[in-house]
């Protein structure tokens, strides 16, 4: 059990990877399957709804903290991409 436990964190980044690339390459036919389920069955949208919106109630201050920081490293890189500018017109 140990070994597969050691395996499964060994390849975790690779596996993060692969999952991330594979949706970027399909994401326009994830959304359309997933806008097509849920005309045919509106219980799904409505589950999927009700869902997000509890799942945002229950980890706001997770999400919120996440997005300050991604939003706070844009900016230094902005920053640091203008700072550059600015030297190089000198």
């Amino acid at each position: 059990m140990e070994a597969e436990l050691d395996y499964y964190s060994r390849n975790k980044q690779a596996r993060k990877d692969y999952q991330r690339t594979y949706y970027e390459r399909n994401k326009e036919r994830i959304r359309q399957r997933k806008m097509l389920d849920e005309i045919d069955d509106p219980k799904k949208f409505e589950h999927r709804k009700s869902y997000n919106q509890s799942y945002y109630q229950k980890n706001k201050e997770e999400i919120l903290k996440k997005r300050a920081g991604a939003y706070a490293a844009k900016k230094r890189v902005k920053a640091g991409k203008n700072g550059d500018d600015a030297e190089t017109q000198s």
